[in-house]
């Protein structure tokens, strides 16, 4: 008979499958993977509690004890071939402040997800999206290099089409940052100190007709717009703190000091509520409404095809305006 804790437990990873499932809309063989894995030792976000003195969550400073997370920057390959980092400067983050192992190696699927918790208060249904896919694409190994999130085998599941700030796997190298984008990126701020978060819907247009121009192999359905997206709704959710936009303002100078150091700005705000896929979506279909599109969930039986793109070359806030009568 289950305690109250475990059916407890028991429920969380029902509502989480049912967040997956229908959020993210995950093809059913890469989901049956992924709950074939280890289901033992898996932390969870702490509950956030309201309370009349302070009903609405909010974002704190995090306490970095440097004695022992004290910041060192690496780069996949250095110290001839030893370190390994990934195209996510969020994950390398975590290695570069020693949340998990330092060198990128020998990282357990447990680790690397409660460091997202701590560090960042990742939502455990965004946890499962990246994590679980990424372990099961491997057959569910006890550890992972960092470098694992680069492969072939995870491409348009992990690591996607169209990224910010990293070249497409099919073009060059797309590990470490392309410079020229994260200007690219930066420069799309019509204030010059924040960036919204149409701002980012703009930037991601030009980066998806940039693709779909160069990469031969381009291909753009529901699946991959959400991958693309939420690198940048990521950044949101993450990094955003008090501002013009609400608690979701993201700062230039923020964004640019996580992706040139791979390191938490100064000012970083840890979120109180923990960033679920629910809010992920939110954003991603904000930003989709923008240019002028529409995701679809589930994904339809043609997403994956050859060629499809679902998202316009001309977006709605390019078009010219057409009078009402």
């Amino acid at each position: 008979m289950l305690n109250p804790q475990s059916f407890s437990m028991f429920l969380l990873n029902i509502i989480t499958f049912t967040a997956i499932t229908e959020a993210y809309a995950i093809p059913s063989t890469v989901l049956e993977k992924a709950l074939q894995g280890p289901p033992k030792h898996r932390g969870h976000n702490e509950v956030w509690m309201p309370n009349p003195a302070h009903p609405v969550p909010y974002k704190l400073p995090l306490s970095i004890d440097d004695r022992v997370n004290w910041f060192e920057q690496a780069h996949n390959g250095s110290k001839n071939g030893f370190y390994k980092r990934s195209s996510c400067p969020g994950i390398n983050m975590l290695a570069n402040r020693g949340y998990i192992e330092r060198s990128g190696r020998n990282i357990t699927h447990e680790s690397l997800a409660q460091a997202m918790r701590d560090v960042y208060n990742f939502g455990d249904d965004n946890i499962m999206v990246a994590l679980d896919t990424t372990f099961a694409a491997y057959s569910w190994p006890q550890y992972i290099d960092l470098d694992f999130f680069n492969e072939d085998v995870v491409q348009n599941n992990v690591n996607c089409p169209a990224a910010p700030t990293r070249n497409d796997r099919n073009i060059g190298e797309n590990v470490n940052i392309n410079i020229t984008l994260l200007d690219s990126l930066l420069s799309f701020s019509k204030d010059g100190e924040t960036l919204s978060l149409e701002d980012l819907a703009e930037h991601h247009h030009l980066r998806h007709n940039q693709s779909a121009l160069e990469n031969p192999n381009f291909q753009f359905g529901s699946h991959h717009a959400i991958c693309s997206l939420a690198q940048y709704t990521n950044l949101v959710g993450v990094l955003g703190r008090h501002g013009k936009y609400g608690l979701s303002t993201l700062y230039v100078e923020d964004v640019r000091h996580f992706y040139l150091n791979e390191d938490l700005p100064s000012a970083y705000m840890r979120r109180e509520l923990p960033y679920y896929s629910t809010e992920a979506n939110i954003l991603i279909d904000r930003m989709a409404h923008h240019i002028g599109f529409l995701i679809d969930r589930p994904y339809p039986p043609n997403d994956q095809d050859p060629g499809i793109d679902i998202e316009p070359i001309v977006a709605k806030y390019e078009r010219p305006c057409q009078a009402v009568y």
